[in-house]
């Protein structure tokens, strides 16, 4: 968690602003959305909203947008395992989570393979035990020798057994989402509170697909939280300008919004940006460009206007591989998100590739700007001690052995994990390591250290017992 910043940036006007979420409802309105779902679809129209269960549109009247997002809550707890670890959204913090959805395992060179299993369990385990992180992704790397229908399971008894943070909650299959609750009812009870946080992507333009709509639909009636992102890449799946981009992410994520409160009122949600940008030579995505940072500070703005939690992008790059580039793209995200006043950052550690690839010694790095911004983000105390006025000028020498540098240094000045303060000819003495090979070591450090958060063994047995059940099937 990291606290927001005194002011946040904005890049709209307040006219800008009331102008794109305008035409955005005019979109819902004139357009609608495509929703592939019947039972959706049924709900809407039983809410009052115009539909059409043959075409599988449904419009949304200004009015009755106003009416349905002022029911969602404004602020909401994710619960955890360990209730010292539940985190709130909408509040004046940033979480960060991990990364999100990659197929691949990039390794120094940026040589990527398929992720495995033993991926998914050792990056669990490193986004577990780093301070960092706050909510722990459910696809962290994709588990690609796990046959489709046994991935949700094997996901989901990783998750609770080496983690006691919040999480994130399966969405490839109606399967793996039944699989999901049925196992985080085993650790947590009858979830009367969220405990599950979902990742919805809207199928940019202007469609909810039939595996998102139904796994939304099966969150929300188990009163899950669901986390809203359109798929926005500009001139590709979206208009080419920044505004145009605005205003169709904007009417996606708050008609998807209203649909969710529509089928059960009061239903928590974070409203967001995934990607944004694009690149129009070869018409990939855009992730760690300027439109990136861009559509997230502006799509902040548009979320405070209706006083609902935001997510961003944060530490992406479009680098395929931990270097110069991924540093300053990353960087730039990285701030985008903290001066934006964002609540969720997601893709928050260890991702290449435009989301292709997760890295080991990238998700330490990463860890590392996280407590850089941490830092930043730290009050600055003024008072008579900090003052010091009565040691300035009248210190000869150095300060360094002053009972008052002692008190304060831990405090007041941060010390990086990556960079040893190694002389010049004591770095080059061990052979020149940069901050890539100190992140290969860390990774090992911390891939050993002993599980404090076990689970108890009941519920253990129970997740076991679970997954072993549903392997006959496969």
């Amino acid at each position: 968690m990291i606290e927001h910043p005194r002011n946040y940036a904005e890049l709209l006007s307040p006219d800008d602003v009331d102008r794109i979420h305008a035409a955005a409802l005019g979109v819902l309105n004139r357009e609608g959305l495509c929703i592939q779902s019947a039972a959706i679809v049924r709900c809407l129209a039983d809410a009052g909203l115009r539909a059409d269960a043959r075409r599988q549109r449904v419009w949304f009247h200004p009015d009755e947008v106003e009416r349905h997002l002022a029911a969602a809550p404004k602020s909401w707890m994710l619960c955890a395992r360990n209730p010292r670890r539940s985190i709130r959204f909408g509040g004046a913090q940033l979480h960060i989570c991990p990364g999100y959805g990659s197929p691949f395992v990039a390794d120094r060179e940026g040589r990527r393979r398929p992720a495995t299993l033993r991926d998914f369990e050792d990056f669990t385990t490193l986004a577990a035990r780093c301070d960092a992180v706050d909510l722990m992704s459910c696809l962290i790397v994709e588990p690609t020798d796990v046959p489709v229908r046994r991935r949700g399971p094997e996901i989901m008894r990783c998750l609770l057994s080496r983690s006691d943070k919040p999480l994130m909650g399966p969405v490839h299959s109606g399967e793996a989402v039944d699989d999901a609750l049925a196992m985080a009812r085993i650790v947590f009870g009858d979830l009367k509170n969220p405990c599950l946080l979902a990742l919805i992507n809207i199928n940019s333009p202007l469609r909810l697909d039939a595996r998102m709509a139904e796994a939304m639909l099966a969150y929300l009636r188990a009163g899950q939280a669901i986390l809203l992102t359109p798929g926005i890449m500009m001139g590709i799946t979206a208009p080419a300008t920044v505004a145009g981009a605005l205003v169709q992410a904007w009417a996606e994520l708050i008609g998807t919004a209203v649909a969710a409160q529509a089928i059960r009122p009061g239903a928590p949600l974070v409203l967001g940006t995934g990607g944004f940008g694009s690149d129009l030579r070869c018409g990939a995505s855009g992730f760690g460009r300027p439109e990136n940072a861009i559509g997230l500070t502006a799509g902040a703005q548009l979320a405070r206007r209706v006083g609902l939690p935001y997510r961003g992008s944060a530490m992406v790059t479009g680098s395929r591989l931990p270097d110069c580039r991924g540093g300053y793209e990353r960087m730039m995200t990285a701030l985008s998100a903290w001066h934006a006043g964002a609540h969720l950052a997601l893709q928050g550690l260890g991702i290449l590739d435009c989301i292709n690839s997760m890295s080991y010694e990238q998700f330490v790095v990463d860890a590392e700007i996280w407590g850089y911004l941490r830092r930043l983000a730290q009050p600055i105390a003024v008072d008579n001690d900090t003052l010091a006025v009565d040691l300035i000028g009248r210190t000869e020498g150095s300060y360094m052995a002053l009972e008052h540098t002692v008190e304060h240094m831990r405090r007041e000045i941060h010390v990086p994990s990556l960079a040893p303060p190694d002389s010049y000819e004591g770095w080059l003495a061990a052979g020149g390591p940069d901050v890539v090979e100190h992140a290969a070591y860390r990774v090992k450090e911390i891939l050993v250290q002993s599980d404090e958060r076990p689970l108890p063994d009941d519920a253990r047995r129970a997740l076991d017992d679970y997954v072993a059940a549903r392997r006959p099937d496969c």
